[in-house]
C-alpha cells in the first residue's frame, strides 16, 4: 500500500501525535508499505524518509509551543501526490495538513481516514483566552470544528474510550464509524536490561543527583494541562519523609518558568531538577533513572508516556481519569490518586514498600507489552485493506438504503476483526 500521512505536528515537536506518527511510520514501512508524511516546512526528516513540506509560519496564537502552521494547498505536491498514486489519505489533525489531506482525497477519489487525537476544548484557554461562563463558546466551537472535519472520512480513529465517547456524545458524531486503537509502541529501547548500573550512575552525575537518591520522574511536554504544579505542591511532604530524593522534570514547554518559580516558593529547588529537552533517542536514559513514575494530567487522549513507564519498570502513580484507568488498576499495574493532596502519600507508599514496588513493576510490564507495536500495526494494516476494499465497494450501490445497510455490515465486520486482534487486559 501507499499510505500518506497529513500532520501538522512534526519533528523536531515533542509530543503524543508526533510518537503516535513515528511507530505509524515505522511499523507501515517495516512491512512493506510506502508511507509518504505531509508536514509543515521546518520540520525534520528522518533517515530514508519520503517527508514532503509546505510552507509555513509561526503560529501566533500559542506561540508558547512554537507550532507552525501551514499552506492549506501546495499546487507542486500535489501533482507529485498524483505521480505517487496513494491508495489511502490518512489525517492526523484538523487543521490545515489536515485540510489539504481532505482536498487531496476528494481531488483524486482517495479514500480519507482520521485519527482524532486531540480533545481540542480542553486547550481552547491558549487559542481563545476566555473564562466564565463564555468560555462555552470557545469548546462549542472546537465540537463543532471536529465534527465538520470528520464528515466526509472513511472511518475515525481514536486512542481510547473517553475520546470515542466525545466524539459521540459532546461531538454528537453519529453514523460514523468510530474504531478505538491506542497507539502501541517498541518497547524493546525501553528495556532496563539496556542499560547497565555506570550508565545510569554516570547520567545520575551529570543531573547532580547522588547515585543513592531516588528519583521521581516527570517526562514530556511541560505545559499547563499536565498539571506538574499539583505534583510540585505534594514534594515538600515527600522530601520531608524521604530527604535523599529528586524530583526530575524532563522537557521543556510553556509552563517551565512557572514551575521553577514554584520550586523557589515551595523552598524545594535543591530538590527538583529540569533538564531542558531531551534528544528523542536519549528518552529510555532518563526512564532508567527513575524510581516512580508522576503525572497529573486529565486531558489525555491515551498518555504514552505512561505506557513507556511501564515498559521501563517504572511504578506509576498517576491522577485518575477516565481514560487511564482503561489500562491503569488501582493497586495492581500503578496507583490512580483521586485527591490531590493524595499524591504525596502514594508517592512515599512505592518508594518504601519494595514488595509493593515490585508487583506494580511486573505488572506494569505485563500492560506494557499489550500495547505493542506490532499489535498497532496489525489493526492500521487490516483496518487501511477493508477500508480500501470498501471504498470501492460503495461505489456499486445506486440504492442509497442498500448502499447503507451494506456498508454498515462492513463496518460491522470491520470492528470484529480488530476486536479479534485485541490482547485483553485483566
Amino acid at each position: 500500500m501507499k499510505i500518506g500521512i497529513f500532520t501538522d505536528a512534526y519533528s523536531p515537536t515533542t509530543s503524543g501525535v508526533v510518537t503516535s506518527i513515528r511507530m505509524l511510520e515505522q511499523e507501515m514501512k517495516k512491512r512493506g508499505h510506502e508511507v509518504y508524511v505531509f508536514a509543515p516546512s521546518k520540520s525534520e526528516p528522518n533517515e530514508n524518509q519520503n517527508l514532503y513540506m509546505l510552507k509555513s509560519m509561526p503560529l501566533i496564537v500559542a506561540k508558547q509551543y512554537k507550532n507552525r502552521v501551514a499552506a492549506f494547498y501546495s499546487r507542486d505536491i500535489a501533482k507529485k501526490i498524483k505521480e505517487i498514486g496513494l491508495d489511502i489519505v490518512h489525517t492526523q489533525s484538523e487543521f490545515s495538513l489536515g485540510a489539504f489531506g481532505k482536498i487531496i482525497a476528494r481531488k483524486y477519489d482517495i479514500p480519507f481516514i482520521h485519527t482524532y487525537h486531540t480533545m481540542w476544548e480542553d486547550y481552547m484557554h491558549y487559542i481563545i483566552p476566555i473564562k466564565g461562563t463564555r468560555n462555552i463558546y470557545p469548546k462549542r466551537f472546537a465540537r463543532n470544528l471536529s465534527r465538520s472535519f470528520v464528515r466526509k472520512a472513511e472511518c475515525i480513529i481514536t486512542p481510547s474510550k473517553k475520546t470515542e465517547k466525545y466524539l459521540r456524545y459532546k461531538c454528537k458524531i453519529k453514523n460514523k464509524p468510530i474504531y478505538i486503537i491506542p497507539t502501541g509502541i517498541d518497547i524493546k529501547p525501553f528495556s532496563k536490561d539496556n542499560f547497565t548500573l555506570e550508565e545510569k550512575n554516570k547520567l545520575k552525575e551529570s543531573l547532580g543527583i547522588n547515585k543513592d537518591d531516588k528519583v521521581i520522574l516527570f517526562l514530556g511536554r511541560i505545559a499547563e494541562e499536565k498539571s506538574i504544579d499539583l505534583i510540585m505542591n505534594n514534594m515538600p511532604t515527600v522530601f520531608r519523609n524521604l530527604p535523599n530524593t529528586k524530583f526530575l522534570i524532563c522537557g521543556v514547554g510553556p509552563a517551565l518558568e512557572k514551575l521553577k518559580e514554584q520550586a523557589k516558593k515551595l523552598n524545594i529547588e535543591d530538590n527538583v531538577i529540569f533538564t531542558g529537552k531531551i534528544p528523542w533517542e536519549d528518552v529510555p536514559k532518563y526512564y532508567n533513572l527513575g524510581d516512580v513514575f508522576v503525572n497529573a494530567s486529565v486531558t489525555e487522549t491515551q498518555g504514552l508516556t505512561f505506557i513507556e513507564a511501564m515498559a521501563s519498570s517504572l511504578p506509576v502513580v498517576a491522577k485518575f481519569a477516565p481514560n487511564l484507568s482503561e489500562f491503569i488498576k488501582h493497586n495492581e499495574n500503578g496507583f490512580l490518586v483521586k485527591r490531590d493532596n493524595d499524591f504525596a502519600k502514594s508517592v512515599i507508599s512505592v518508594l518504601t514498600n519494595e514488595n509493593l514496588r515490585n508487583k506494580l513493576v511486573e505488572n506494569g510490564l505485563k500492560t506494557a507489552q499489550k500495547y505493542s507495536i506490532e499489535e498497532f500495526g496489525d489493526k492500521l494494516e487490516l483496518l487501511y485493506t477493508e477500508i480500501i476494499q470498501s471504498y470501492k465497494i460503495k461505489k456499486n450501490f445506486e440504492n442509497s438504503i442498500e448502499k447503507k445497510n451494506q456498508l454498515q455490515k462492513i463496518y460491522k465486520t470491520i470492528a470484529d476483526k480488530l476486536k479479534a486482534l485485541t490482547k485483553v487486559i485483566k
